[in-house]
């Protein structure tokens, strides 16, 4: 039995897995223009919430609603949802420079407008330092314009690539823009900076910060006059 039930737990992992990735496929062709950012699902015994992010919401809502009922209805009928058991939620993104997926929306709409490579990639870095961010990296590889495929990479500020960290708080989205000579990928990362709330920034410090205790003058005064008394 035991061997029965762990089947079955590795089969919802994947069946959970294969949703996502068809979720987040079909979101991200259906909201381009809203600078989809991501979603988050949350399941209850009644129904299911699926947290939209989007850095315009409006593009995501339509006129009276009218598209985020069009997507409610897609989503309902492909994977089976009961008619009142599935509820989008549409969420702006606080601040669109820290976010990867937005950034790399934007510089995917700049690349198919055909904007010059080195400029879209600095445009977007400039944003996304002007919104605080410790630092960032734009990573553009195909054909850029050229027989022979390359990679070329443009970096802002400071950025960790290794350990835990890494995970906790660099940001990276990917994007796929497709031309006639070829596909061109995007890959941005920004690394978040500290901030309790989680509003502007990520809730966890780098572990290996150092940290100088400001100590107070009264308490200098005294150590003085001690010193002095002595």
């Amino acid at each position: 039995m035991s061997k029965a039930r762990q089947m079955n737990k590795k089969k919802k992992f994947v069946a959970d897995g294969v949703f996502q990735a068809e979720l987040h496929s079909f979101l991200s062709r259906a909201l381009t223009d809203a600078g989809y950012a991501g979603f988050v699902v949350r399941t209850t015994p009644v129904q299911t919430d699926i947290e939209i992010k989007a850095a315009n919401t409006a593009g995501v809502t339509g006129p009276e609603g009218r598209k985020l009922r069009e997507l409610t209805s897609l989503i309902q009928k492909r994977f089976g949802y009961a008619k009142e058991a599935l509820q989008l939620i549409v969420a702006r993104v606080q601040s669109k420079g820290l976010c990867a997926p937005a950034q790399a929306e934007s510089l995917k709409t700049k690349l198919l407008a055909q904007v010059p490579v080195r400029t879209a990639a600095n445009a977007v870095l400039k944003q996304i330092m002007a919104d605080g961010a410790i630092g960032a990296e734009c990573i553009i590889s195909g054909k850029l314009g050229q027989q022979r495929a390359k990679s070329m990479k443009y970096r802002a500020g400071y950025i960790i690539s290794t350990g835990q960290p890494k995970k906790d708080l660099i940001d990276v989205a990917v994007r796929h823009c497709f031309f006639k000579q070829g596909i061109i990928g995007v890959k941005v990362k920004i690394y978040r900076p500290y901030d309790p709330s989680g509003k502007k920034g990520i809730p966890i410090e780098v572990p290996d910060k150092v940290r100088f205790p400001e100590q107070k003058a009264e308490q200098e005064e005294e150590e003085i006059r001690e010193l002095i008394s002595q």
